[in-house]
């Protein structure tokens, strides 16, 4: 079962999302995230046995969750230099205590014999995937001009949840197997 760990965006945060993509949509060559989908990825578990997902759903269920105030931070695209392959949301706010989830998780499922990933964990919301190279450095432009306006309004993640992902050549299906709320951070005085 292919599973992954996320933090749930409201719904207000979800649609803004996706005006944004809608602005951008005309350059470059991309697959959209659907609202409904996006979400900030914390862990990509890959595919488990029956066993490890118990084992996953365990260290979900344990994992001291924060208190978390984000906000949305511009927008990028990964691999940062070259042809984009992810258009991404940034995230501002308690990106410190995100990190620091991330890091407890992955210490977790690395007893499950789920690897680190290599990369430095980048807290983001992937809004879609480049299809192909046509446009590509007009999309470039056009994510630098749009993402200055984006939303900075503070937000709290809905949920911690542990979803499990179906590849269909529709698009993904992501269901969630365990969801934990998330308490909102205490207001700056």
């Amino acid at each position: 079962m292919r599973c992954f760990v996320a933090l749930d965006l409201p719904a207000p945060v979800r649609n803004h999302l996706a005006k944004v993509a809608d602005r951008i949509g005309k350059k470059g060559n991309v697959k959209w995230v659907p609202p409904d989908q996006m979400h900030l990825t914390l862990v990509f578990a890959g595919d488990l046995d029956p066993a490890a997902v118990d084992g996953l759903r365990a260290v979900v269920g344990e994992v001291e969750v924060p208190a978390l105030s984000l906000s949305l931070s511009g927008l990028g695209h990964f691999p940062p230099r070259g042809e984009p392959r992810v258009v991404w949301a940034g995230v501002a706010g308690d990106v410190d205590a995100v990190a620091a989830l991330h890091d407890r998780l992955e210490t977790g499922v690395e007893r499950l014999g789920v690897p680190r990933e290599k990369r430095d964990f980048v807290p983001h919301v992937t809004l879609g995937r480049v299809r192909s190279s046509f446009g590509a450095f007009a999309l470039v432009k056009q994510l630098g001009e749009v993402g200055k306006e984006l939303n900075g309004k503070p937000f709290v993640p809905t949920g911690l949840v542990l979803y499990r992902s179906e590849l269909l050549p529709s698009g993904p299906i992501h269901t969630p197997m365990l969801r934990r709320p998330v308490p909102p951070a205490a207001p700056s005085s």
